[in-house]
This record gives structure tokens, sequence and C-alpha cells, in this order.
């Protein structure tokens, strides 16, 4: 019956759409859009022509509505659902994701929240990272670690023997009051910076935030951000059923400058002391200035700064360059940076390819030097998941012929003595891997970017054991096969 009422759902995608624009959500692009230097995931998806057939639903959600006023609302099913073996390790290896995605928009007004529900037995790198990052829980004497943390995920509980359960919602908004100001937040995986994934703000990020862009002038934009992070700590004294978590507080402030093919930017974030592990308190009141500096009036109740300088240049449409470089205070260990080149083919006709080469070099205290003022939150770095001292090169390259397509990460990096920004040193970086995905499929739904998948997974690190695993399944466009640690 429950495999009965999956395939209900599946056939139901591409079933009951009505036609229109409609707000989609595809925050999680197989291919980063180097074009926004801040994106919260929201398109605009209009059919552009009438389609006969099974391909009139290529720009349908299962369910949609457009009023008279142009206001839209719509909802679709998104699921992870694949199968595999992996060498050497006997028994089946799986994930069965499924939830509902639901989207709302209205002019210059958009929105999205989402529930997701999953079982999974993972490859072992991923389940021996995501336990190394899990809850640390007060005992008698001594603080233990116990389930584990999905980046970009949910805190897992036991699900059979070694099996992962875990349960996730996210929601954002974005709201145009002008032309000159938007403002934007929510708990969603935010993609900030440059990259495939940014030094000082990956989207594996789940963090309450609220921010403001603000058009100084039509080439100047002015960020500024708050949020609060958690790191998976418990603390011993509580009221209710489960104590809070260690809180902190996250500022971030950006002056970004474009041209036509040119854009240039400074960063500047920290992190505010909201207690310890005992006890909770009110962040220093300083935190809440929209401008940069004020954190020196804190003292001891704010991190150093991350700082830095972004951006990319485009010489020619189809060829961007971009990094970024960075320090925490004036800290020569915590030097940071990024440099890559992303190529966009623009053939004519049917073939498309896309290649983005980076390399990443992390500064052995970049994200903190101990776990009470660290750029971390769910017990996870804010930029690199690797952390602090690393050094890696990242391939990623895909090819698509109409509705087929090939995708490929190739991972690797070297890991050199750093500082431990977790509560306890349950994890440490292996000191060489090697790690390659590749991903064969067809494009079912482009809306939801359904597809079917094929994916081959190869990693081989200097202290475990060589993972091959092969795995077929289903997707929509939430789930990219990207496990880059």
């Amino acid at each position: 019956m429950k495999t009965q009422g999956y395939l209900l759902v599946l056939i139901g995608l591409f079933s009951f759409g009505v036609s229109g624009q409609v707000l989609v959500f595809q925050q999680q692009e197989p291919q980063i859009n180097l074009e926004n230097w801040i994106d919260m995931g929201f398109r605009h998806w209009k059919n552009p022509q009438h389609r006969k057939g099974f391909f009139k639903y290529d720009s349908l959600y299962l369910l949609s509505y457009r009023d008279s006023l142009g206001a839209t609302i719509s909802a679709t099913p998104i699921f992870n659902l694949w199968a595999g073996t992996e060498q050497g390790n006997g028994g089946l290896k799986y994930q069965n994701s499924r939830g509902l995605l639901v989207t709302a928009g209205h002019k210059g007004f958009s929105c999205y929240a989402m529930i997701m529900e999953n079982q999974a037995f993972l490859p072992d790198y991923q389940t021996q990272f995501i336990k190394s990052h899990g809850e640390f829980y007060p005992g008698t004497n001594a603080y233990n670690q116990q389930n584990g943390m999905v980046p970009g995920g949910g805190r897992t509980k036991p699900f059979k023997n070694n099996g992962l359960d875990y349960a996730f919602s996210q929601g954002g908004l974005k709201w145009g009051l002008s032309k000159q100001i938007t403002v934007f937040g929510g708990n969603g995986n935010l993609r900030i910076g440059e990259g495939l994934r940014s030094l000082f703000w990956s989207n594996h990020n789940q963090a309450l935030l609220l921010g403001t862009a603000v058009n100084i002038t039509p080439h100047l934009l002015y960020i500024f951000t708050k949020g609060r992070l958690f790191d998976l700590i418990r603390k011993p004294k509580y009221a209710n059923v489960e104590s809070p978590y260690y809180k902190k507080g996250y500022s971030m402030n950006a002056l970004v400058y474009s041209l036509k093919n040119l854009r240039v930017g400074v960063v500047y974030q920290t992190i505010w002391e909201g207690g310890d592990s005992l006890r909770e308190r009110s962040l220093s009141p300083w935190f809440w200035s929209p401008i940069a500096g004020f954190d020196r009036f804190a003292k001891n109740r704010v991190s150093l700064p991350q700082w830095g300088l972004v951006g990319h240049y485009k010489p020619i449409s189809n060829i961007v360059f971009y990094g970024e470089a960075f320090f925490r205070g004036v800290q020569k260990t915590s030097m940071s940076y990024q440099a890559g080149v992303n190529y966009a083919s623009n053939l004519k006709g049917l073939f498309a390819f896309n290649v983005n080469l980076a390399f990443v070099r992390v500064g052995s205290c970049f994200y903190g030097d101990n776990y009470s003022l660290s750029f971390t939150t769910n017990n996870l770095p804010l930029g690199s998941l690797i952390g602090n001292g690393t050094q890696e090169i990242l391939l990623s390259t895909k090819l698509t012929y109409r509705r087929l397509y090939l995708d490929v990460l190739m991972q690797y990096y070297t890991s050199y003595p750093s500082k431990n920004v977790l509560f306890r040193p349950t994890y440490t970086a292996e000191e060489e891997v090697i790690h390659t995905m590749g991903e064969f499929g067809f494009l079912v739904n482009p809306i939801t970017q359904c597809t079917l998948f094929a994916l081959c997974d190869f990693r081989q690190g200097s202290s475990s054991l060589q993972t091959l695993i092969f795995s077929l399944g289903i997707k929509t466009a939430i789930f990219p096969n990207r496990h880059v640690y």
C-alpha cells in the first residue's frame, strides 16, 4: 500500500496542473547561477507555447492557482527515492525522502515553505560524517555525542541498525518594498557569494535570517543581515521537555559594486555570544546595528570578524572568472581564498555544456579557534563543510542533450593541522581524499527538475575504506547529489 501511494503521488505530479505563470523554487540547481550574488531560489516559470501530450505538463506544478490580480499559489510533491549497493559493504543502501513544497507570490512578494520526512541507509563515509557532527548531550560527568546532523537537512535519530531517520522544514520570503529596498528572510538554504559554495556562507546552512538589500545607486548594493545560529549542544538546565541548544547571533554586512561584466564587493561578518553551554542570555545591544564595525564595542562578547573581498569578471558572454579572499581579524593563519572559472557553452542546437573549476584554501583558524564564537551552525562550518585547514580542488561539469544529461563532480582535498571548532573534537578531516560522482539521467519534468538517474560514487580517503556505490533513483530539484566531504 505504501508503494502504491508513492506511485499515485508521482502520477499526480503530471496530471492536475493549471496553466499559467508559476512561481517555482529551484534553489539547489545542478549548475550554479553566477549572475546573482545572493540567491533565494525563486524563479518565475512561464510556458512559452501550448504543448500537447506528455510535454504539456513541462511547466506545471501539481496544483497551481492564479487569481485575477496576478497572485499565485502552487504546490508540488518533492522526493528523492533511490537504492543501490556499496562495494565491500553488504546490505542495501537507499534513501526514502518525500515531502511537499508550496510557493506563493504577488507582484514583488515571493515565499515558499516545505516539509520533508526522510529515512536512509547512506554510504559509510556519509554516515560517518553525519554522526561525527551530532548533538552533544550532558551526562553525569561529561558530554556524550548522539545522533547526527545531515548537511542541508536535519537532526537524525536512529533507524533500524545503522540507518538515519530525520525530518525538517524550511521557509523563506523575498519582498521588494520598492525599487531600492528588498527584504528577505527565513531558514532556507540561502546561497550567498561566489562559486559552487562560498567561503563565508554556503547553501547547506539552515539558520533563521532576516536581511535587507538596498540599492544605493543602480550599480551599488548594500546588504545587511541578522540571524540566529544554534550549535547542537544541549544545556543541562532547562524547564521544558528538551533543553535549548547553544545559541549565537550572526551579523553580515556587504557592499557590492556591479557593472555589466564586473562585480566586486567587500564582506564583513561576525558571531555574537548568546550565553554559554550552561545558560542563555541576551545578545549585546550593539548586535542590532545595521552598519559594520560596531561589534568592536561589544569587546569579548563578539568574535573576531571575518572580512574580505569578493568578485567576478566576465570577459565574454560564456566565461566567468570569480574569486574570494578573507581573513579572520588580522591573523595570518586565518587567510582563506577561492579562485575559479565557469564556462557555459553557447552552442546552438540541442547540446549544452557547462564546466566549473575552483581552488579553495581555508586557513587553520578561519572558522574560529574554539566552539564558543565559531562560525558554525548545527555543528557545521558556515562555508566549506570540511572546515579549517583544508585545500580543495573542485571540478563540476554537466553535458545535456535534449532531456538527457551527464553530471560529474570531482573533488580532491588535503588537510593540515588546524583549530577544532566543535564542542568536542569528534571530527578530523582526512589528510587526503579523492572523490568523484557521476550521474546520468533523464529529465522527466523541467519545472520540478524531476529526473530519473543512475549514480556512481567513488571515494578514496587516506584513513578510510574505499567507497564505490552504484544506485538508481528518481528525485526533484531540492536534492542534488553533491556530498562534498
